[in-house]
């Protein structure tokens, strides 16, 4: 049931435009200030907010399990990670980078372009990762409990304030919600693109308790399949679409790697 959930999840994630239709059905900020308002403590909040919702998906799902041949799960599991990604138009980010790069001029500064560039790069892999990833992986961990939780950190942390008690906390869960999936990231970059640079990127990675996942994800891309040296703005523009289209091709192709891996736990029967 859990190939055939990240299956339809990589299916909706790729194809629908659009907002999240689920998301406004509900929104989790809403439960947030009706916990807040009856609630002052900061780590109670927390433990009401995040921690009660999670544990109470975890048990209703653990006892649909057998209910139904699992169909029960599977659309309890369906709800709840469709809920929790967010949708990113991969096309027209793309799309939209390319007309930027066409609209460069002889006299641009080709090192402050390059830069800008490279900023897309870094941006789009990341956003393109915590908008699936992370929710993907901890449900083939945690089942739908796992996604639901990855989402109410990341949201709960978005509306307080920097000097609460609570946001050291989250950071840190976070921090490690993000740490490992973006290392199996990697590990499908290193299989789909460039394998001996970005292989070598994941054994230094795992030593690496610091820096956050979108420093990772923007070193593999580079060793993935990065710009070669261009001498002026004309090769410059011609290197960035080429490599935008290998960019976008392996970013697609990691999401569907997620797929198989999850075939890979089905057979195994994890």
């Amino acid at each position: 049931m859990k190939f055939l959930s990240v299956l339809i999840l990589v299916i909706f994630h790729r194809n629908w435009t659009g907002p999240n239709p689920l998301r406004e059905q509900f929104q989790v900020d809403s439960w947030f200030s009706w916990v807040s308002g009856r609630v002052a403590a900061g780590n109670l909040k927390v433990l009401l907010s995040v921690v009660l919702p999670v544990l109470l998906l975890l048990l209703l799902s653990w006892e649909l399990a057998g209910w139904f041949l699992g169909l029960f799960w599977l659309a309890l599991s369906l709800v709840v990670i469709l809920y929790c990604i967010e949708l990113v138009d991969l096309n027209r980010a793309f799309d939209d980078q390319v007309l930027w790069l066409r609209s460069l001029k002889k006299d641009d500064e080709l090192e402050q372009v390059q830069q800008t560039h490279s900023n897309f790069r870094s941006d789009i892999t990341y956003e393109m990762f915590q908008s699936l990833v992370p929710t993907l992986f901890w449900f083939l961990i945690l089942g739908p409990a796992g996604a639901l939780l990855f989402l109410l950190c990341q949201r709960y942390l978005e509306q307080v304030d920097e000097d609460d008690t609570e946001v050291d906390l989250l950071e840190l869960v976070l921090f490690w919600m993000e740490w490992i999936p973006a290392r199996f990231t990697v590990f499908l970059f290193a299989l789909l693109g460039e394998f001996g640079r970005t292989w070598q990127l994941l054994l230094d990675s795992l030593a690496d308790v610091e820096n956050p996942a979108v420093t990772m994800l923007h070193e593999a891309v580079e060793s993935a399949g990065g710009l070669a040296e261009c001498a002026d703005i004309e090769d410059f523009v011609a290197e960035g679409e080429a490599e935008l289209g290998n960019l976008k091709d392996l970013l697609e192709r990691s999401l569907w790697g997620w797929v198989g891996l999850a075939a890979i736990l089905t057979i195994a029967g994890l």
